[in-house]
């Protein structure tokens, strides 16, 4: 009998080498797949280039024309399709919230944390009961991307046509893949949000250095605008050309314009721009600040709401300053040729947060101008009559990071941008929040009033002509003034007239001076001496706390400079 093999045997012999052959390239192949795809955790620059590069390498692996990547939020219930290659894409949405009642395939794969492989008859009875979104393929395959156990998204791939199926050992193919990948895209992640933080933290560092300039020259700016509002004031009463009366009233309404510039200036200055905080029915909000801009402006605008809390906790006045200012700013990039698209939703990214998104088709703004575009005057809108200031955004920007919120960016030249106002639904709670009024405790012993011609007013200010123009003003109302340079010398005056007997029942302090005690502390001083003294609290900074919320500091008004005459008449005899 000879020992040659037969040729059955040769042939299972060269079919399990061809097998062995296979399955080392097989492995050589998968080996370089997850060498190349953790390479390029370091090589590419954006969570975005590394998705593109994920697709890459697995198409290498086998036949992917239609493949999506899909991010897990958890602490929203919500799933992003972060990247997709497909055909139909037109179709597909890009976020699915709330899945587990919103039944899906993606969502199967992430809830029960392992492979799912369909079939086109499997595919066709899922759609008939409403679980397949967007166009139905004929094959079907997601793998979920887990790290430690943990879902953080989905890989899928899927076929329109049967030129090509999938089959269990495609889902061995990118399991075995799956939990790089799953590990790449996450680190990346932590790269990202840390690269962020680090731009967030720089350009907060700048927009508040600017702020405190900002803030420190429109307060300056205010007390000069006081000694030219009172002079002109004065001019006034005592002018008796019309002519000569015409040009300071024009003066007047020039100084009080540069006032309400300078304001803008406090308002993204000043750490208090958001004042007391009240529940706002959201959805109504919106509207009825869209319709307000459709009657002022003629701006049209189309609202999409998804899930929303009933109420957030927010500054009604300020928040609406912030929202109009961006729907102007997008209206203005499309020349208001178009509306508005506005979407407001919970904040996947982070919970107890929701998110109001502007978007328009406008222009664009470039890559290099995005770092820039909060900076007070900077403007991307070409030189003209429709410039605008420049301080729309910057004033937003002040008004949401208050509230404790956020604004992001997203820009594509020739395509539009999306400015995203993200605000916490129920702020952590600041001491401004908490104010208590002042309690003071009532003296016994008091003076024998004097009988005086004219009711004393005391004022302090630390500008000595800001006080000269105002004694004359006060002596002008028919008061007899009494004036201080700090808070200490305003006590010490107030003290010397009880000596005398004369009771002062009035007093205008100036909120900050350079040296010695503010209108703060110095009327905390005064009321323990007389509680029944009325004080009027004044400064530049306008939108300070203890100018918002005077009467919790003890002062029974507040008086912003420059202030005319007539407010400061009006002032004192509602005192």
């Amino acid at each position: 009998m000879s020992d040659k093999p037969s040729y059955e045997m040769l042939e299972q012999q060269i079919k399990k080498l061809e097998r062995s052959v296979q399955g080392a390239r097989r492995a050589e192949l998968i080996n370089r797949t997850l060498f190349y795809i953790a390479s390029d955790l370091t090589t590419c620059d954006s969570l975005a280039d590394l998705y593109a590069s994920i697709y890459k390498r697995v198409s290498g692996l086998m036949d992917i024309s239609n493949f999506f990547i899909a991010v897990y939020h958890k602490d929203q219930k919500a799933i992003q399709y972060v990247f997709r290659r497909d055909e139909g894409s037109d179709m597909a949405p890009e976020w699915i919230y709330n899945f587990p009642e919103k039944c899906c395939l993606t969502g199967d794969v992430v809830m029960n944390k392992k492979p799912l492989l369909l079939d086109e008859q499997q595919l066709i009875d899922l759609a008939a009961k409403g679980r397949v979104m967007g166009r139905l393929p004929k094959n079907w395959l997601g793998i979920p991307l887990m790290v430690k156990s943990e879902v953080i998204g989905v890989m899928a791939v899927k076929s329109y046509n049967n030129c090509v199926k999938y089959n269990e050992e495609h889902v061995e193919l990118l399991s075995f893949v799956s939990d790089t990948i799953a590990t790449a895209i996450q680190k990346k992640q932590a790269e990202n949000e840390l690269s962020k933080a680090k731009k967030r933290l720089v350009r907060t560092q700048k927009l508040e250095a600017i702020a405190t300039l900002a803030g420190g020259i429109a307060h300056d700016f205010n007390n000069t605008l006081s000694i030219t509002l009172g002079n002109i004031n004065l001019a006034q009463m005592t002018a008796t050309s019309g002519t000569i009366r015409g040009y300071l009233d024009d003066a007047e309404q020039s100084v009080l314009q540069a006032k309400n510039l300078a304001s803008k200036f406090v308002i993204f200055s000043s750490s208090s721009t958001v004042g007391i905080k009240t529940h706002i029915d959201l959805i109504g909000f919106i509207n009825v600040t869209l319709d307000q801009l459709k009657q002022e402006k003629n701006i049209l605008s189309r609202l999409e709401v998804f899930d929303l809390p009933p109420v957030i906790e927010a500054d009604r006045e300020a928040l609406n300053e912030a929202f109009k200012n961006v729907v102007i700013n997008a209206s203005e990039a499309m020349e208001n040729k178009a509306p508005v698209k506005i979407t407001a939703r919970l904040y996947a990214e982070r919970k107890g947060m929701i998110v109001i998104s502007i978007t328009d088709q406008g222009r664009g703004i470039r890559s290099e101008d995005i770092e820039k575009i909060f900076d007070p005057y900077f403007s991307t809108k070409p030189k003209g009559g429709n410039r605008g200031t420049g301080l729309g955004l910057s004033i937003a920007w002040a008004i949401v990071k208050n509230h404790q919120g956020n604004i992001q960016i997203r820009s594509t030249l020739g395509q539009g941008t999306c400015v995203d106002i993200i605000l916490p639904i129920f702020p952590k709670s600041t001491p401004k929040e908490t104010f208590k009024p002042k309690e003071v405790e009532p003296k016994t012993r008091r003076s024998a009033r004097v009988a005086t011609r004219k009711p004393l007013v005391l004022f302090m200010d630390d500008d000595a002509m800001i006080l000269e123009v105002t004694e004359i003003i006060l002596t002008q109302l028919g008061y007899e003034p009494v004036l201080a340079k700090s808070g200490e010398e305003a006590v010490e005056r107030y003290q010397a007239c009880l000596v005398e007997g004369k009771i002062i029942g009035k007093v205008i302090l100036d909120l900050e001076v350079k040296h010695g005690m503010g209108g703060e502390e110095t009327m905390e001083k005064l009321l323990a001496l007389n509680p029944g003294i009325k004080g009027i609290v004044a400064s530049g900074y306008s939108n300070d706390v203890v100018m918002e919320n005077h009467s919790f500091f003890g002062f029974s008004a507040a008086l912003s400079k420059p202030f005319s005459i007539i407010a400061l008449k009006q002032a004192l005899e509602n005192l």
